[in-house]
């Protein structure tokens, strides 16, 4: 039925594919950045590698970052409740009403 040629090659592909299972193993997550806790010593490496990948540039001419806290100034704020919560106003007095004729 087989041939020994077509016999063999199923053999060396059956030994060739259980040889690259045998040697596989476990995926390790290790971490790089040393906030996640990874080496230490890999913070410099990181961050010069940040800053030459860095495309902002400071602008030269004002821009934003400076000059202080910003002035902001809101108009009073003023509701109508219609009447309700405010003090009545006091009711005006007449000549004759203060008892001197």
């Amino acid at each position: 039925m087989f041939s020994a040629r077509r016999f063999l090659g199923l053999i060396t592909a059956a030994l060739l594919t259980s040889a690259g299972a045998a040697t596989a193993g476990d995926l390790i997550y290790q971490p790089i950045n040393p906030g996640f806790g990874g080496f230490s010593d890999n913070f410099g490496y990181l961050i010069g590698t940040a800053q030459i990948q860095n495309q902002h540039l400071p602008e030269s001419e004002g821009g934003g970052g400076g000059g202080g806290a910003p002035d902001i100034n809101f108009p009073p704020i003023v509701i109508d409740l219609g009447g309700v919560g405010t003090p009545a106003a006091p009711a005006p007095q007449s000549a004759n009403s203060t008892g001197s004729n």
